[in-house]
């Protein structure tokens, strides 16, 4: 399949009631939400780490991770956050908050809740967001299916040894090393203005 179709989540509680529904519904769900707030929360991480010339290149690592995290509190029964992008933003502020407590760099950090870092929307920052999720949904299509299955089963928080099962490779190795060089594929066709031929990574 190479679209998701994610124009029918049209509220973050529509994403919050199919992942919790579970299936493959809340699989779609999942992908769909990644790809609708990842730059916006990479944007802000890229700035704030910015500020640690010694934290150069861990933003990635940390959307990720907190990304996982989201989806875990999404899927207990009484989570009640009304804005996933302020959420997701608001985790990752806290893990990276809590590497440079964790390092010794400042005395304390605070609980993430759904505000940290976010604004309200404006009909501006409304087309933006589309416009990159769009964007987003264009680059995952020109991925090869290779590509497409590790970045799905990854996103749906499977393990490295899972994928590497579920697609027959020969190690949990070889799967995040595909899953890394798919992942810097896409992060390519985002931000190049020309229009690759699909492929598949070998």
């Amino acid at each position: 399949m190479n679209h998701l179709h994610c124009h029918t989540f049209l509220k973050d509680s529509d994403y919050v009631s199919e992942i919790q529904s579970g299936g493959s519904g809340a699989d779609r769900a999942i992908s769909c939400l990644y790809l609708k707030y990842r730059e916006r929360t990479y944007a802000y991480m890229s700035k704030l780490i910015g500020r640690h010339s010694d934290y150069k290149g861990v933003a990635d690592d940390i959307v990720q991770d907190s990304f996982i995290i989201m989806v875990d509190k999404i899927r207990e029964p009484d989570f009640d956050i009304t804005s996933l992008a302020g959420y997701w933003i608001g985790i990752s502020k806290m893990l990276f908050l809590n590497q440079l407590k964790k390092d010794r760099r400042i005395l304390y950090v605070n609980e993430a809740d759904e505000h940290y870092g976010y604004e309200d929307m404006t009909p501006e920052s409304i087309l933006f967001e589309k416009e990159e999720q769009y964007k987003l949904e264009n680059a995952f299509a020109q991925l090869g299916p290779r590509c497409k299955e590790v970045l799905m089963l990854w996103l749906n928080q499977y393990s490295m040894i899972e994928i590497a099962r579920q697609m027959n490779l020969s190690s949990d190795a070889m799967a995040r090393k595909i899953k890394f060089e798919c992942f810097k594929k896409l992060k390519t066709f985002v931000t190049t203005e020309s229009n690759p031929t699909p492929g598949n990574t070998k």
